[in-house]
């Protein structure tokens, strides 16, 4: 009984009843005018004609409509702002539970290891092993930060940017070796296909951060033992480079929606994957501020997903090859 009744109070039948009520008071008071001018029109023709106005009436009556018109669009506007209100609690709900989980996961990892080598003797190979897996986890950590104080910054969009010429193909063989541990972990097949490119003008550290940003999740939503491809070919003044694994995909809404702050993919098959809902807003604000533009494109739920990121060579910009 108790659901039944806030279901019935939520915001949004709360909404359409009240536009209802509007309308038909609005109908009742148009109809009740009507008859009562009629009424007063011909009383006042017996009396004195002179008395009666007909254009006035009517300016009355639009005057009144486009109040109760005004009053409906307040009321619209009040609506859609406690919406948007009410989006933004629940993610950044959301991201305050998933930055706590992503803290508590590797922190927990590094305690564990670190507890055993004080506890127990271990072997060299197996401190080895330790270290290694310990400094996966600070990288993790390290890198949840810095997307956090990056995506809380005054201005995300004015990120300050150092631009120097970059060959991309050793630099992308530095970013997937900084990926070795986790690429053999899940057993990825990872392939790296350069196309003779100029060196691009860009921000090593930024655009570091983007590729580090699309490779995480591509590890993260991909089974093990699946293929991962970063193909990297010109087009026009541009360069395209595309990241495509064979994970769970994207529905069409999700790839209009996936580079928003704090939006997460909600299924069944995402709910325990670690992330917080900034990597891919981060990553196209860098883009931007290369005069770059990133889509992401599938196929469909289950099929994969391709992630493309554009950067202009010879100092072009996207927006000259679309005619904007």
């Amino acid at each position: 009984m108790m659901n039944k009744l806030r279901t019935l109070f939520h915001p949004v039948f709360v909404f359409v009843g009240v536009q209802i009520a509007w309308i038909i008071l609005m109908v009742i008071w148009i109809n009740w005018y009507i008859q009562n001018s009629r009424d007063f029109e011909e009383f006042a023709k017996s009396i004195k004609p002179e008395l009666f106005d007909a254009d006035l009436n009517w300016v009355i009556l639009l005057e009144g409509c486009f109040l109760m018109i005004v009053i409906l669009a307040g009321v619209l506007l009040i609506f859609v702002f406690w919406g948007k209100q009410a989006r933004l609690n629940r993610l950044q709900s959301n991201f305050v539970s998933s930055v706590s989980h992503e803290l508590k996961s590797p922190l927990a990892s590094i305690q564990l290891y670190l507890e055993t080598m004080k506890l127990q003797k271990v072997s060299p190979e197996e401190a080895q092993d330790f270290v290694e897996i310990m400094l996966t986890d600070t990288e993790r950590l390290s890198s949840l930060i810095d997307n956090i104080m990056e995506a809380s910054g005054a201005d995300p969009k004015g990120l300050q940017l150092h631009f120097q010429p970059v060959e991309l193909k050793p630099f992308l063989s530095e970013v997937l070796e900084g990926h070795q541990r986790r690429f053999a972990e899940k057993g990825v097949q990872v392939h790296l296909e350069v196309q003779d490119c100029p060196p691009l003008q860009m921000d090593r550290r930024a655009m570091k951060m983007v590729f580090n940003n699309l490779i995480g999740n591509a590890l993260r939503y991909s089974p093990d033992g699946s293929p991962f491809t970063i193909r990297v070919k010109k087009n026009g003044k541009f360069c395209d480079i595309d990241f495509i694994d064979a994970g769970m995909g994207l529905s069409e809404k999700d790839c209009k929606k996936v580079f928003g702050k704090f939006y997460r993919v909600q299924n069944k098959e995402t709910q325990n994957i670690e992330g917080a809902g900034l990597g891919l807003y981060l990553t196209r604000e860098i883009v931007k501020n290369h005069k770059g533009k990133i889509k992401a494109t599938s196929e469909g739920r289950g099929k994969g997903s391709v992630f493309t990121v554009s950067l202009p060579m010879n100092g072009s910009s996207l927006e000259s090859r679309n005619g904007i």
